[in-house]
Order: structure tokens, then C-alpha cells, then sequence
């Protein structure tokens, strides 16, 4: 017994030397930026090196993390001396975050398959002798990230190591890592020359021929209605300084506008030059449209004997981006546009821009009122009369159409169509100067009706039997007899 005791101490000591050797010889987990600076806009690379790379077989998960105001993360790759090593990694959302690893799959399979119980005291012998498992007591790169310099960083941009674990090696067992350095590397800042526009725009007029950052100078029409252009110009960097010179108070004929752009070092220009011709009529001539049918129409000159509908007023609106007269109503979408069309004369016609629709305006036949213009349609013959209405005048402000009216005459109704062209009957109330969709009496709601009547009518019997019943009882109750005592 007392030659067991020391034997065992000095085994103990042993052990603790080994452990303590393994857990100081581990690896540290450093950073580097392969560029010491950079400008905005270039890509960088991010080194992630181990002080020595014992057997290892797998490591990670490692997180890195980095300035993501000034960095933006575009991918990264396993070093080429790590041949069998799969990568793996993430980028979690709403995090400046990278998390990796990397693991060794056939050599693990090897070594898990060569490992039998007899010989598994010498694993890390026969593991470290084979030639599949990579290692080295030298520094090693593992992983490389690469990084695009974002437009707002300036000064040192910075990246670090968050946690590290997951590092084994060969002999199944864990290998200690510790956090090294971090990375870091200047951005220099570069001031910008680009003095081009990506963006040109006046209002909803088409110019000619399309904008293009690489064409300077553009051509537009507008009508005499029009006597000033509002100008919209974004320059491609943001820093660039965009004004407008012209614009307001156009002269009949050729117009001349400056979109001038000076790039941030406050030196290169580019002007955009924009001739605005204002006609000398309402009119701008050649000017087509085509309904959604495909049909052809062709703006003409108002004639002075034009007579316009009670409160529409003169106006303008774009067609292909360019002006062309029209008459609105307040709170109508639809406007009133002369034109002509083939095989029939000039004349006002409705056109709702959204549907794509075109139909002639026809005096007497039109029911107005805010946001709707209604026409009276002939009624297809597979469309029924809803039951109970009868053939009559329908009168609705100074309009006097075909339509029909209930048997007890409060209701009036009349077969319309909208404008998107769909058709249907509509209630016309004429003291209220309004009309709605036309809805028949639900035939549910009766049914409904009948059904309450009828399950009111069976409580009621239900509650007259309950008390006949209660009342036979009790009389039959009273009539028993009752012993006396003497």
C-alpha cells in the first residue's frame, strides 16, 4: 500500500503536466485587413489567421464582428491550404454578424472508423501519423472575408472576434483557442467628380428623346395654357449640387432651361439643356389617343360654338405626356375631350383615364354628380325588369330619361351605365338629386320573417299546454283525500 500511493501521485502529476502543456500550446484566433487603407466603394479583404494548426479537423462556430456603417459584407472562402475542409456560414439578420465553420468530413469518418476499443489509447498516435490530417506549428490562414468600403465611412474601420469555439482535433479531443487581435484599416476619403444626373423629369410632360444621363441637351412641347414647368433633377451622387435655371414664365415659342450639376469636388459640371416650345394654341397638334378597344382618336381645335355641360370648366391633361385641352366637374374622375374619330364628326366625348374608356357625350342622356357620370344604355333583352316595375319618366335635376317605377311609386329606377362601361339599374332619387345601385328585395328576409312566426306560434302553444298541464295538476291535487285525525 505504501508503494501504491507515490505511484499514484506521480501518475497524477504527470497527467496535470500534460493537460497543463496542451491547454498552453493551444491556438489564438487573430484578424488582419490585407489593406492597410482603402477608398469608398473598394472591396477589402479580412484575414481570420491561427497562431498553429495542431491536427485540427474542425473549428467553429467563430463569430467576427464588424462596422457595418462602413462595411458591407459581399462573401467569404476557406483558405486553399485547408483542402477538405467544407465552410459554412452565416449572416443573421439585423446584425453586423458573421458566424462560421469548418469542418473536415472525411477525415473525421476516418479516424471515427479507425478508432476500435482496443486502440483507442493510441488514437493520437495513429491519427497524427496519417497524411490526410493537415498540420502545422506555423501561423495559418483559415478563412478570408471580403468586405465593399460603404460611401459613408471615413477614418479607421474596425472588425472583431466575438466567440470561439468548436476547435477539435485528430485525436477527437477539444484544442483550447483563445481571442487574438482584431482588425483594422484607414479609409481614405476620395472626393467625387461625377457631375451627371441619374434622374430628369418635368412634371408629367414627355421629353424628347428620354432621358438619358449621357444626353445633355432635350426638347418638349407644351400649350399655350401652360406658363410654367416644374423641373425635377437627381444627380447619381448625392453630394453634387443640381440647380435650375428657367422654367417660370414661358414666352410663346422656344424656351430655354438649364439643369446644371457641380460634383462634389466642386469643379467638373455638367449642364442639361431643356427647350420648352409653348404653342401659340391650346392645341398641340398630333396629338392621338386609343381606348382600350384599340379605337383612334384625334384631338382637334375647339370650335367656338362648343357648348360645355353646366359646371365643367376649362382645363388641362396629359396624354402620352403631353397637354392636351379637357373639361372637368369637381370630384368627377372622368373629363370631356373634343376629338374625332373615324367615320363620325368632332364631338365631346367622356374619357376616363384610369378605365381607358371613350364614349360620346350626349346631351340629355348624361346623369352627373360628384365623383360619377352615369349615361343612359339601351337595355340587352336578357336583362329582366326587376318584378313590379312598369315603364315610365324618370327625372333627375333637368334631365328627363326612360326608365321605370315601382307599384306603389316611391321607386324609380333606370338602366345606366358607369364609366367604366359596366351597365345595370340604379335608383333615381330625384328630390335628393342622387342615385345608387339598384338591390331587389332579398327574398332571405322574408323567409326569415316566416320562420320567426312560425317558432313564435309553437312557444305559444308549448306555453298553453305547460299550463293546462300545470292546471289539471293542480286541481287534481286538491281533489285527493285527505285523512283527518281524531
Amino acid at each position: 500500500m505504501s508503494v501504491l500511493l507515490p505511484l499514484l501521485f506521480t501518475v497524477a502529476v504527470v497527467f496535470s503536466f500534460a493537460a497543463n502543456k496542451r491547454a498552453a500550446g493551444g491556438v489564438t484566433v487573430n484578424l488582419a485587413f490585407r489593406e492597410p487603407s482603402a477608398q469608398t466603394g473598394e472591396i477589402v479583404s479580412l484575414d481570420v489567421s491561427f497562431t498553429a494548426f495542431p491536427s485540427i479537423t474542425r473549428f467553429g462556430p467563430i463569430e467576427i464582428g464588424y462596422d457595418s456603417a462602413a462595411l458591407e459584407f459581399i462573401g467569404m472562402e476557406i483558405s486553399e491550404e485547408l483542402e477538405g475542409f467544407k465552410l459554412d456560414y452565416e449572416q443573421p439578420e439585423e446584425e453586423a454578424l458573421i458566424r462560421f465553420s469548418a469542418v473536415n468530413e472525411e477525415v473525421e469518418a476516418s479516424i471515427m472508423q479507425g478508432a476500435t476499443e482496443q486502440d483507442k489509447k493510441d488514437a493520437t498516435t495513429k491519427a497524427a501519423d496519417k497524411e490526410s490530417v493537415f498540420s502545422t506549428d506555423a501561423p495559418i490562414v483559415v478563412a478570408t472575408l471580403r468586405f465593399r468600403i460603404s460611401d459613408q465611412a471615413r477614418g479607421e474601420v474596425k472588425a472583431w472576434l466575438g466567440t470561439i469555439s468548436g476547435l477539435r482535433d485528430s485525436a477527437l479531443e477539444n484544442v483550447v483557442a483563445g481571442t487574438g487581435t482584431g482588425g483594422a484599416l484607414v479609409v481614405q476619403a476620395m472626393t467625387s467628380t461625377d457631375a451627371t444626373l441619374s434622374a430628369l423629369s418635368v412634371g408629367s410632360f414627355k421629353l424628347d428623346p428620354e432621358f438619358d444621363p449621357g444626353i445633355f441637351s432635350y426638347t418638349m412641347t407644351v400649350s399655350k395654357n401652360t406658363t410654367d414647368v416644374a423641373i425635377n433633377g437627381i444627380a447619381y451622387n448625392v453630394k453634387s449640387k443640381v440647380t435650375v435655371e428657367g422654367g417660370s414664365d414661358l414666352q410663346i415659342g422656344n424656351n430655354t432651361v438649364l439643369v446644371r450639376v457641380v460634383a462634389e469636388d466642386g469643379e467638373s459640371t455638367n449642364v442639361y439643356t431643356i427647350n420648352v416650345i409653348r404653342s401659340d394654341s391650346l392645341l398641340v397638334e398630333g396629338i392621338v389617343l386609343s381606348d382600350k378597344d384599340g379605337k383612334i382618336y384625334e384631338f382637334v381645335a375647339l370650335p367656338e360654338s362648343l357648348v360645355i355641360p353646366a359646371n365643367f370648366y376649362q382645363s388641362t391633361c396629359m396624354v402620352d405626356g403631353k397637354e392636351v385641352p379637357c373639361f372637368r366637374k369637381d370630384g368627377v374622375l372622368s373629363v370631356l375631350i373634343y376629338v374625332s374619330t373615324e367615320g363620325q364628326e368632332p364631338g365631346l366625348y367622356v374619357y376616363n383615364q384610369e378605365a381607358d374608356t371613350m364614349r360620346r357625350y350626349e346631351p340629355g342622356k348624361m346623369l352627373l354628380r360628384s365623383s360619377l357620370i352615369l349615361t343612359v344604355a339601351d337595355k340587352p333583352d336578357d336583362v329582366m325588369v326587376p318584378e313590379g316595375f312598369s315603364p315610365t319618366k324618370v327625372t333627375y335635376g333637368a334631365t328627363e330619361i326612360n326608365g321605370y317605377v315601382s307599384k306603389d311609386g316611391s321607386t324609380k329606377i333606370a338602366y345606366l351605365k358607369n364609366e367604366d362601361g359596366s351597365a345595370k339599374f340604379y335608383v333615381i332619387d330625384s328630390n335628393e338629386k342622387d342615385f345608387y345601385p339598384y338591390k331587389a328585395p332579398s327574398s332571405h328576409r322574408n323567409l326569415f320573417l316566416y320562420l320567426f312566426i312560425i317558432c313564435a306560434s309553437i312557444a305559444v302553444v308549448e306555453a298553453l299546454i305547460i299550463g293546462i298541464l300545470f292546471y289539471r295538476r293542480r286541481i287534481a291535487y286538491r281533489r285527493q283525500v285527505k285523512p283527518r285525525r281524531v
